[in-house]
């Protein structure tokens, strides 16, 4: 009896707060808890449903729509497995969510492999002046002549495919969200060429790039105009033939990494040569279109892919890159050191420069560099010297983060240094040649998830 009491004792803000945070089957359940508790559900702003394990969703939320009050909802999410005949349904779902005014719209098909169906998004979605927040994934987008979505902030698509008669979609998209500003593109046209043009979209700031299968067909391209756009993350699997950079003109913090799905494939196809190169040629052809950029984010596989620029063709190769701020993960393993050499010395105004060194079980392997290229602890010692010395003056900051690591009693300098590089002694050879050199003013950085300490030189 006290528990119903307590429940009598909520108001109606208390009680939808309450059900806002449920799932939508949960949330139809609390209507046994008590009387005052029993039509609370029809009011829900937030409808979240994921379909279960070998369950249905279709009749739950069929009923549960039909029995809705409500006049308006904040956010509509569905995930379920979707399959061709189920597309009639779908579509009164998203009907449903349009006319109540939706603001966050999320469709997740759940489907991931090629040969799963996509589901064809109505044009009326692309009219729901309500909208803030989209997201589709396993979608086939067909826009129609006049959409309009003034009111759209973010936009993610996954695993997006056009209509057959929409061209330049994602400039269409883009002209008719103005005040659009952050875009998320994961596996999107992965077999066809795709032109990501966002110029019609003045307030974006936020752009997305992620391409983490690696079936992609080596004969498309890729075509990018974002003269608004401050922030891109650029991530693929597998590099498409071509790049074509227009305008990036305001972008000022760019991160670029490959995907970690990238392994098993490297192990079983970029073993040759010529693959390989493809990774090489892929990102220098990128990075001069960012020389401009502020801050700049490079992952440990596109250091280990760097080798043959920095062994081979140190001047033919060559970049210039103006960043302030540049941060790479690494393990200082043998296989990522000229590629971490070629970064430093393509960026001669760096003033915070940060090592973000990867736990142990989470090191890449050697896959792009020869092991005989050359011998590891001369190399390293002479570069370390030479990087500190001639391409680091205007260094403010060096960082070394270990995330993950337990490790957190750093409080002699430098006599503790050995147990923070452990299995990365590379690392600190590179802090042993700045100690060495006449730079002032200096400060060292090591940190973990327990603890950031800071020294002067």
């Amino acid at each position: 009896m006290a528990d119903i009491n307590m429940f009598e004792k909520l108001d109606q803000t208390e009680l939808q707060m309450i059900l806002n945070k449920l799932p939508m089957q949960d949330a139809v359940r609390t209507s046994l808890l008590s009387r005052q508790w029993k039509d609370q559900w029809r009011y829900l702003s937030n409808i979240v449903v994921k379909q279960p394990p070998r369950k249905e969703i279709e009749p739950s939320l069929a009923s549960f729509i039909s029995g809705f009050w409500g006049n308006k909802i904040h956010k509509f999410h569905v995930q379920l497995n979707y399959l061709p005949d189920k597309e009639e349904q779908v579509n009164s779902w998203m009907w449903f969510a349009v006319t109540k005014e939706v603001e966050v719209l999320k469709l997740d098909t759940a489907m991931d492999g090629d040969k799963d169906p996509l589901y064809l998004t109505p044009p009326f979605v692309f009219c729901c002046e309500s909208l803030v927040s989209l997201s589709l994934k396993g979608c086939v987008v067909e826009l129609p002549d006049s959409g309009n979505l003034p009111n759209l902030r973010t936009l993610s698509l996954r695993r997006m495919e056009v209509g057959r008669t929409n061209g330049g979609t994602i400039r269409k998209l883009a002209s008719m969200a103005p005040m659009l500003e952050r875009l998320s593109l994961v596996n999107c046209m992965r077999t066809r060429n795709i032109n990501i043009d966002v110029s019609g979209s003045p307030r974006l700031k936020e752009l997305s790039i992620i391409e983490t299968k690696v079936d992609l067909a080596r004969t498309t391209g890729m075509d990018i105009l974002a003269p608004s756009v401050k922030k891109i993350i650029f991530l693929y699997a597998s590099p498409r033939k071509d790049y074509n950079i227009y305008d990036v003109s305001n972008c000022i913090e760019f991160t670029f990494a490959i995907s970690e799905q990238l392994r098993e494939y490297l192990w079983t196809e970029v073993r040759e040569d010529w693959l390989s190169l493809r990774y090489h040629v892929a990102l220098l052809n990128l990075l001069p279109h960012f020389q401009n950029v502020k801050v700049l984010r490079i992952c440990n596989w596109c250091v280990q892919s760097l080798y043959k620029a920095e062994v081979y063709d140190k001047m033919k190769s060559r970049v210039t890159l103006f960043c302030t701020t540049l941060e790479i993960n690494t393990a200082f393993q043998k296989w990522e050191l000229p590629g971490v050499a070629y970064l430093v010395k393509a960026c001669p105004a760096v003033e915070d420069l940060c090592f973000v060194m990867a736990p142990k079980q989470s090191q890449i392997p050697q896959l792009f560099l020869k092991p005989n290229d050359f011998e590891e602890r001369w190399y390293w010692r002479h570069e370390a010297r030479s990087l500190v010395t001639a391409h680091l003056r205007n260094l403010k900051t060096m960082a070394f983060k270990l995330p993950g690591a337990q490790y957190h009693s750093l409080k002699l300098w430098p006599r503790d240094l050995g147990i923070f590089f452990k299995e990365r002694e590379n690392g600190a050879e590179l802090v042993a040649a700045l100690k060495q050199s006449s730079h002032k003013k200096l400060r060292v950085v090591l940190s973990t998830d327990k603890q950031h300490r800071s020294f002067d030189k």
